[in-house]
This record gives C-alpha cells, sequence and structure tokens, in this order.
C-alpha cells in the first residue's frame, strides 16, 4: 500500500499539481507495462494532465506526462531518494545508443526528479522511437526499456476523453496537436 501511494503521489506530482490539490486517476491508461490515468485540480475541478508510468527493476519510477496546456515531461522517481528541491539536476539521457542528450531535470520533492520535454522537440521525438533509454545521473546509470512509447504518448489524450466528457474539446485539441507534430 505505501508503494502504491508513492506511484500515486508521483504520478500525480508529475502531471504538475500538487498531492494536496491532486484529484484522480480518472479513468485508466494502460499500454504495455505503463499505467495511469487522468488527474484533476482538486479545488476547481479542471483537467490538469496525464501521466502513466511504470516501476522498473532498479526501483525507479518512471513516468510520462502531458498536461492540460500540451507540456510533456518525464518523471523519475525513488523512494530512497533524498534530492534537494528546485536545485538543477543534470541529466545525460541516450536513446538507443545513439541520440544523446543532457538535459536539466527539476527535483520538486526530494523523491521526484522531471524533465521537461517540448512537444517539438529531438527530445521527444527519440523518446518516442526509442525501444531503450539509459539515463546516467550523480554517478549512476539507470536503464530502461520503452517498450511501447509511441502507443502510450497518444493512449493519454484517447484515454482522458472517455474519463472527461466536459473536456472532450480541450482534449480534441490536445490530441490534434500530438498527432499532427509526429
Amino acid at each position: 500500500m505505501r508503494k502504491l501511494a508513492f506511484v500515486v503521489a508521483s504520478a500525480a506530482t508529475i502531471a504538475g499539481i500538487s498531492v494536496a490539490a491532486a484529484r484522480g486517476p480518472y479513468g485508466s491508461i494502460h499500454v504495455g507495462n505503463w499505467n495511469g490515468g487522468a488527474y484533476t485540480n482538486d479545488a476547481s475541478g479542471e483537467f490538469s494532465g496525464c501521466t502513466a508510468g511504470a516501476t522498473y527493476h532498479n526501483g525507479i519510477y518512471f513516468a510520462v506526462s502531458v498536461s492540460s496546456n500540451v507540456t510533456w515531461s518525464l518523471g523519475f522517481a525513488h523512494p530512497s531518494w533524498q534530492l534537494t528541491p528546485n536545485q538543477a539536476f543534470p541529466i545525460d539521457l541516450v536513446f538507443d545508443g545513439q541520440h544523446d542528450f543532457h538535459v536539466f531535470g527539476n527535483p520538486i520533492s526530494n523523491k521526484l526528479v522531471v524533465v521537461p520535454m517540448p512537444d517539438n522537440s529531438a527530445l521527444i521525438g527519440a523518446f518516442r522511437k526509442s525501444r531503450t533509454m539509459t539515463a546516467f545521473a550523480q554517478g549512476q546509470l539507470f536503464p530502461f526499456n520503452l517498450t511501447s512509447t509511441s502507443a502510450l504518448l497518444a493512449n493519454p489524450l484517447r484515454e482522458s476523453k472517455r474519463a472527461f466528457g466536459p473536456f472532450a474539446t480541450l482534449l480534441q485539441r490536445l490530441e490534434n496537436t500530438v498527432y499532427h507534430r509526429f
């Protein structure tokens, strides 16, 4: 139960809302080993984003998230980490052993770092097409299999449309933006 609470809290935070203000997940996202849902702001009830993630053998919860304004991000969380919030966190990401990206994550809690992934960037393109990714940070190498990422990037929007009838127009606009960029 403690692990589930950690995962849900991480997913809500990656979606761009504080855990105290988060409501969800609504609907469900199940693509390969990725699981998640859509979230709303508890105070306003407005759709805030979708997050799907998976816990890897190395203990890291790895997630991808899209906000209501089509801001994509990657999230990395581990219950034993002791990060300094809001301190730049350099990470080297390598996709399929070929595409190298030196990025800066933002620790938004002592357990979770978020990496912005602009929707028109080479980073999201590599993430979408790759089968593997390694992350090198603070002298440690973390490997990740990226099965089903192409389907995952489209799936949160479809699942959210089912869960949020009132937000269908916004979600359709998000979906059109995603499909036309790839």
